[in-house]
């Protein structure tokens, strides 16, 4: 398990304390209704949303300057990205289950992947509806996977560790190889983390804001997308359901002086967004 890191991409800041009370609990907003006969009516979301209520007991004073100019957006950013030490897998739930998200706005099956080699093609499985599959036409097929946030790109920091794991039906595959490319913040290829076989792990290089996972069977065939999983500050595993790593805002803050000084005891509260006003 790795550290926090807080901010937007490219920007963002590693908080190696661990907080005294870390809540990560989703948003579900249930409502239940009891008719006169007792019986009970369930509403619900769509979509939970993630809340994080995070605080410190004398947090180190460089760690909480660098959490107050997030939560009073002094740098101008109103959505931030939260890599959790304790999300195992940051693919979304339904892209690490190689299904649609039709959940999630203008996600849909096929907006989570995309092939990044002249051949292949990413399409519902005809067999099993609601899944995806990646059909590799010959051994330069390759499919990459897109962040479901706002980013078609997943974000990072310069100095992030970072481990990406191909879907369970890859795996097996003496063929596999894995690779994670890393971008600047205007997308612009900067280098990659190569994996020969399933696995691919590495270190975000100076000017690193993004990164994109992808694989590649190495021979013909059609491949289960189910099973892959992305992780920061340690090792991907296989199957880990997944968490997602979605933008979010600030909606409270406390900042008091420490005992003794200069440290601080201070606590911020997130909610994940589909945007941020202002």
């Amino acid at each position: 398990m790795g550290n926090l890191w807080i901010g937007p991409p490219g920007a963002m800041t590693e908080i190696d304390q661990a907080a005294r009370s870390f809540d990560r609990g989703a948003d579900l907003n249930v409502t239940e209704f009891r008719s006169l006969g007792g019986r009970i009516t369930v509403t619900r979301s769509q979509v939970p949303a993630r809340r994080l209520k995070l605080a410190w007991d004398l947090l180190a004073p460089v760690h909480a300057r660098a959490l107050d100019r997030i939560a009073r957006r002094v740098d101008g950013s109103t959505t931030v990205y939260v890599v959790d030490p304790a999300a195992g897998n940051v693919l979304g739930a339904a892209q690490a289950a190689g299904r649609g998200d039709a959940g999630a706005t203008g996600i849909t099956g096929l907006a989570q992947w995309f092939r990044t080699s002249a051949t292949g093609t990413v399409a519902e499985s005809t067999t099993v509806p609601g899944t995806y599959v990646f059909t590799s036409a010959d051994a330069t097929s390759s499919v990459a996977w897109r962040s479901t946030g706002t980013t078609s790109n997943f974000p990072v920091s310069p100095g992030i560790s970072v481990s990406f794991r191909a879907p369970t039906a890859f795996a097996p595959l003496p063929t596999c190889t894995t690779n994670i490319d890393f971008k600047d913040a205007t997308g612009t290829y900067l280098s990659s983390a190569f994996g020969a076989g399933p696995l691919a792990s590495g270190t975000a290089p100076a000017g690193a804001a993004f990164a994109t996972p992808t694989a590649k069977p190495g021979a013909a065939g059609i491949w289960s997308l189910a099973g892959a999983c992305l992780t920061y500050g340690g090792t991907a595993a296989d199957g880990v359901p997944g968490d997602g790593l979605p933008p979010m805002s600030v909606t409270g803050y406390t900042d008091n002086p420490g005992r003794p000084q200069p440290y601080r005891s201070f606590s911020i509260d997130l909610v994940e967004v589909s945007g941020a006003a202002g």
